[in-house]
């Protein structure tokens, strides 16, 4: 497919379209989950094509819409662009005076409330089904979302997606919905293990909590649920020490659930839980070899699982972000990592948050994560004469997924096993 140009009003972008943009030069998109989604090109100035290309108007690439928010104009390098998709920007600019108290009631009609009358529609089950996906709520997840004034529709989703303690904004163009999660397990595999030069690990606790103070509305504090303790101290403060942060959830108006959220800030269940350090592992690939299995990089979207193995180690995680040049034989960039959720709303509503949903951690100085947070660059893709395609990159890891990282007398250890550690 090529960029093309649609008028400003353009709902449709399967025909009519103004010009196509054929001469256009670093097309770059960028795509994160519940982020940004942007375009960028340069067009050259001899082309009589670069004096349609306005602010405001709409640019086409690889069926996904993007509005033009601005340019720049360089007598030698032509007309540079800046675009945001359709979903985030013209989201912004549906203005709701109210949305009333919606009590029990399901995450998608408060979006269909609020999107009522604009030029956005909600995917129907059926349609995200074809898709792999379905629309949070589903399983009889229930919301309270308490009134709201003048605010916009992009406002409106991430409100509800913050009342629900998780979800991902899947957007079609003007078709929207929000999803349990994007994309696909792939069973694409990253492998490391002999090919990774280095790697060096990290261990911050800058932010470590270990005795938290609660506060509800008005600072109501847990005293009289706690024995009198207005705080709540975790199992790890006999390895970190008396490390004394606190919170407010301004929200609650009972002790009992400040206890409750306090707890969870230090649950073995909690993927964020405040009183462990941050693990940081990170290494150099400078040559992950043939990739038969692969299928191409261009197949991999935004929210798909991967899995990177590491010496018989196998870690699952997810594309929170793509980084690519469509249309051209450059770098792409892909973050691999966790979307931050809060799924302490979610878990009490639907009566899980009481049972061992997932551990993800233990005590004692010992982390587990649910996540990786890093980058596989890569530097030149290519086919060779035998059709194969390859490339060398690069790749940062951090908090392994599902596995105790250890660091003893100066080497790493995942999963019990040793892995190869070079001092940086």
């Amino acid at each position: 497919m090529t960029l093309r140009l649609f008028e400003f009003d353009s709902e449709v972008f399967d025909k009519g379209c103004m010009a196509v943009l054929s001469e256009a030069l670093g097309v770059k998109t960028v795509h994160e989950i519940n982020g940004d989604y942007t375009l960028e090109f340069t067009y050259p100035p001899v082309s009589g094509k670069a004096e349609l290309i306005r602010e405001n108007r709409i640019a086409v690439c690889e069926g996904q819409a993007f509005r033009i928010i601005k340019t720049a104009f360089d007598p030698q390098k032509g007309i540079s662009v800046f675009a945001s998709h359709v979903s985030r920007v013209d989201a912004k600019t549906v203005h709701i005076q109210n949305i009333p108290d919606m009590m029990g009631i399901a995450p998608k009609d408060v979006i269909a409330y609020a999107a009522a009358g604009s030029q956005f529609r909600l995917l129907t089950a059926a349609e995200l089904e074809k898709k792999g996906m379905k629309w949070v709520g589903d399983d009889g997840f229930l919301i309270d979302f308490f009134s709201s004034d003048k605010l916009n529709l992009l406002d409106a989703v991430e409100n509800v997606r913050s009342c629900c303690g998780k979800g991902e904004l899947y957007a079609d163009n003007y078709s929207v919905a929000l999803v349990e999660r994007i994309g696909r397990d792939t069973g694409v595999r990253l492998g490391i293990g002999k090919n990774m030069a280095s790697i060096s690990v990290e261990r911050d606790i800058s932010d470590i909590v270990t005795r938290l103070y609660p506060y509800g509305k008005d600072d109501m504090h847990i005293g009289s649920v706690n024995g009198g303790v207005q705080y709540v101290d975790s199992e790890n403060i006999g390895v970190y020490g008396v490390r004394e942060g606190f919170k407010d959830y301004s929200e609650y108006t009972e002790p009992e659930k400040i206890m409750a959220r306090a707890e969870w800030e230090m649950s073995a269940d909690n993927p964020e839980r405040i009183d462990v350090p941050k693990i940081s592992v990170s290494g150099n690939v400078t040559d992950l070899g043939k990739l038969s299995e692969y299928g191409g990089l261009e197949k991999l979207e935004i929210g798909d699982g991967v899995l990177v193995e590491d010496r018989g180690s196998r870690i699952y995680e997810r594309v929170i972000r793509i980084e690519e040049y469509p249309y051209e034989a450059e770098p792409s960039v892909i973050t691999v990592g966790s979307v931050k959720k809060d799924l302490f709303f979610y878990l009490s509503q639907m009566g899980k948050l009481g049972a061992s949903y997932k551990r993800v951690s233990t005590n004692a100085g010992k982390v587990r994560s649910d996540r990786i947070y890093g980058n596989v660059r890569v530097n030149g893709i290519r086919t060779d004469a035998d059709g194969v395609s390859t490339f060398s990159g690069r790749l940062s890891v951090s908090a392994l997924n599902g596995l105790a990282v250890e660091v003893r007398d100066g080497e790493l250890y995942i999963g019990g096993k040793r892995v190869l550690l070079e001092e940086q």
